[in-house]
C-alpha cells in the first residue's frame, strides 16, 4: 500500500490532460507497483503465501503440444471477442463515462504480446491439460458436441464479472485520484480540508486494490477465480449496488436524503462536528483496509481464496458493516427540513438499502460455504467475532453451516476444481 501511494504521488503530474498522449492511463502505474510488491513478497516470504490451489505445477508435467496451445489461444481470443462484442452492443459503454477504461486498455495493450509465450510456458505446467480456454476454443472450432459446457459456463461467468466491474473501478479510480489531488492542493472546500484528504485517500486506496484485483487474475500468481456466484439472486443483489443499475434504483426508489448532510447539520457544534467527521473517516479507512486485505485477490461474486486476516478477523462482513454505518453518519436521514415524516421515510429507505447489503452478505456466505475453509472460518467468527453477543441475541445474524447432504458429489467437485479462470 505504501508503494502504491508513493507512486500515486509521483504520478500526480501525469494525470493532467496534457500527458495522456504519453501515458494514457496514469493510475495503472501504482497498480502495477502494488502487483509487483505483493507478488514478490509472496514469492520470497513463504509465510505470506496463501494456500496454493495447484492450478500450475512448479515443474513440467507433460511435453508442450503446439496444437493444444493454439486451441487455448483461440479460446482466449474468442473470449475477448465476445466481451468486445458486448461492449459494442450495449449503449452503456458508448458514452464518455467509460473513456478512462478505454485508456486503461490502450495502456495495457502491449502486455498482449506476452500472452502467447505465457500460454506456451503454462501448457506443460497446467494441472489440467484441457482447461476452460481449451474447451472454449474447441467450441469455436466447431467441436461443440463434446464440449464441457458447465466448465465453459463458469468460464464465461468469471469473465463477465471482470468485464462488468473492471470498467467501473478504473473510471472510479481516476476520478477519486483527481479528487484526492485537489484536496491535497487546497482545492477542497475551505472547511474540513483534513476530512476531505482522508476521505478521498481511503477510497483511492480501496479502488487501487479493486483495479489490482480485477486485473491480476492469473494462474501464474495463483490468483485465479476458483468459483463464481452460482445463483441469480446473488448476482441481482450485487449488481443493483453498482452503475448503471443503482443510478435508477437509488434515484427513483431508494433516495434516502434531502440534501441535509452531517457537516451542514452540525455546523453550529464544531466539537461534535469534528468527532462525527473522525468517525466517518474511521469507517471509510476500515472499508479501504478490507479491500487491502485481499491483496491481489479482490473481486465481487467470486471466490479467489478465503480472507481471514485484517478486519475480517473480527467479523465476516466488515466492509459492508463499515460502508452502511458511514451512510447513516454522512446522510443523517433522521434529520430533515421537511419534517418528521420525511425523516422517517428517509430512514426506512436507507434501511431498505441496508437490507440489500444484508442479502449480499447472505448470498456470499452460501456461495463461499462450498469451501470448507470458509465454513471453519465462519463458525470461528460465531464464537469469537466482534458481534458474537449481538448474534446470540439475534439468531438470524449467526452463520449456519450447510447440511452434510448439501455437499457436492465427487464429480461436481472435480468439475469445480477445473474452473480456474485466467
Amino acid at each position: 500500500m505504501a508503494v502504491g501511494l508513493a507512486l500515486v504521488w509521483v504520478m500526480a503530474p501525469w494525470n493532467q490532460a496534457g500527458w495522456t498522449h504519453i501515458l494514457p492511463y496514469a493510475p495503472l502505474i501504482p497498480c502495477i507497483g502494488i502487483i509487483l510488491v505483493i507478488a514478490l513478497a509472496e514469492w520470497w516470504v513463504p509465510a505470506l503465501r496463501a494456500a496454493r490451489t495447484g492450478a500450475l505445477s512448479g515443474k513440467a508435467l507433460r511435453p508442450i503440444k503446439i496444437g493444444r496451445v493454439c486451441i487455448r489461444l483461440y479460446g482466449f481470443i474468442a473470449t475477448l471477442a465476445v466481451i468486445a462484442f458486448a461492449y459494442w452492443l450495449l449503449p452503456e459503454y458508448h458514452g464518455d463515462f467509460y473513456a478512462p477504461y478505454w485508456l486503461f486498455l490502450r495502456t495495457l495493450a502491449p502486455v498482449a504480446l506476452l500472452v502467447p509465450f505465457y500460454f506456451l510456458w503454462a501448457d506443460s505446467r497446467s494441472v489440467e491439460s484441457h482447461d476452460e480456454y481449451y474447451e472454449f476454443g474447441r467450441v469455436f472450432l466447431g467441436r461443440w458436441r463434446s464440449a464441457d459446457w458447465p466448465l465453459i459456463g463458469r468460464h464465461l461467468l468469471g469473465w463477465t464479472v471482470k468485464a462488468f466491474f473492471l470498467p467501473l473501478m478504473t473510471v472510479y479510480l481516476g476520478s477519486e485520484l483527481r479528487s484526492l489531488y485537489g484536496a491535497l492542493q487546497g482545492a477542497a472546500p475551505a472547511t474540513m480540508p483534513i476530512y476531505q484528504v482522508f476521505y478521498h485517500l481511503s477510497y483511492a486506496v480501496d479502488l487501487l486494490y479493486c483495479v489490482v484485483g480485477y486485473t491480476a487474475t492469473l494462474r501464474l500468481l495463483d490468483t485465479q477465480i476458483r468459483s463464481v456466484e452460482p445463483t441469480v439472486a446473488g448476482w441481482l443483489v450485487a449488481l443493483i449496488c453498482y452503475q448503471p443499475f443503482y443510478s435508477v434504483i437509488g434515484r427513483f426508489y431508494l433516495q434516502y436524503d434531502d440534501n441535509t448532510y452531517w457537516d451542514n447539520w452540525l455546523q453550529t457544534w464544531p466539537t461534535l462536528r469534528a468527532v462525527w467527521g473522525a468517525l466517518i473517516i474511521v469507517l471509510a479507512c476500515t472499508y479501504a483496509l478490507c479491500t487491502v486485505s485481499f491483496g491481489l485477490r479482490f473481486s465481487n461474486l467470486t471466490n479467489r481464496g478465503i480472507i481471514t486476516g485484517g478486519p475480517y478477523r473480527f467479523t465476516k462482513h466488515p466492509a459492508y458493516l463499515a460502508k452502511n454505518l458511514s451512510w447513516w453518519l454522512i446522510s443523517v436521514p433522521f434529520v430533515s427540513e421537511q419534517g418528521v415524516g420525511a425523516a422517517l421515510r428517509n430512514c426506512c429507505l436507507l434501511g431498505l438499502l441496508n437490507c440489500v447489503y444484508y442479502a449480499r452478505a447472505r448470498t456470499e456466505e452460501r456461495h463461499l460455504s462450498r469451501d470448507p475453509t470458509y465454513v471453519a472460518y465462519a463458525l470461528w467468527i460465531n464464537e469469537h467475532g466482534l458481534l458474537r453477543r449481538l448474534a446470540r441475541a439475534l439468531p438470524w445474524l449467526r452463520y449456519r453451516a450447510p447440511a452434510a447432504g448439501a455437499e457436492k458429489s465427487a464429480p461436481a467437485r472435480k468439475q469445480s476444481n477445473r474452473a480456474s479462470f485466467d
